[in-house]
């Protein structure tokens, strides 16, 4: 009757611990969504808060690439603005003795005298220049160049060789090596080339 009593009690037992085994586990079962939706969720909070920073980073740079964008253009007026500051002053100067040169002028006879304090100041004038890097360009006696050179007219002649500058209606100029006005000049041209020019035609 023990041993009975004794199965009967282990089976109950193996029974009532399999019921709380699958009661574990169901709520396990239960539990696992929630744990994998707060797992989720703390991603999220932190994928949010890497935008944000982000983002903040962003418009940060943005701000900071606007004042620089801004200073940039700023600086870039006033430069433009006084860029020839040097030069002006330098051409006062030349201004001024102009001025003295015209006030002597009109009080003096001596005309060798005047020639000499204009002469003065079209050099200074001219040293000027010089010294910002405008050059004349060469052109009477010089081949032609189209880089430098712009022809108006031509004249036929055997004394000179072909493409030769004969003369200069117009005095051209380079700018630091760069021409800012090209020389208007009239070119020689030999006879024998018009006539080859001539005979290709007819």
């Amino acid at each position: 009757m023990n041993k009975k009593n004794t199965n009967r009690e282990e089976k109950q037992n193996t029974e009532e611990e399999e019921i709380e085994s699958s009661a574990d586990e169901l709520t396990e079962e239960i539990k696992a969504p929630e744990l994998e939706e707060k797992t989720i969720q703390k991603e999220l909070d932190t994928i949010q808060k890497q935008l944000e920073e982000e983002k903040d980073h962003y418009l940060r740079l943005n701000a900071d690439f606007e004042n620089l964008r801004k200073q940039t253009i700023k600086e870039k007026n006033e430069f433009v603005k006084f860029a020839n500051e040097k030069l002006i002053l330098e051409l006062v100067d030349v201004w001024e003795s102009l001025e003295r040169g015209i006030e002597n002028a009109k009080k003096t006879n001596d005309k060798d005298r005047l020639i000499e304090g204009m002469e003065l100041v079209y050099k200074q004038f001219k040293n000027v220049l010089e010294k910002n890097g405008l050059t004349p360009i060469k052109a009477i006696g010089e081949k032609f160049d189209h880089d430098k050179h712009e022809a108006m007219m031509q004249t036929i002649t055997d004394e000179c060789d072909e493409g030769t500058i004969l003369e200069e209606f117009t005095r051209g100029y380079m700018l630091n090596g760069k021409v800012i006005r090209y020389s208007k000049v009239r070119v020689s041209k030999k006879k024998e080339s018009e006539d080859k020019i001539e005979n290709e035609v007819k």
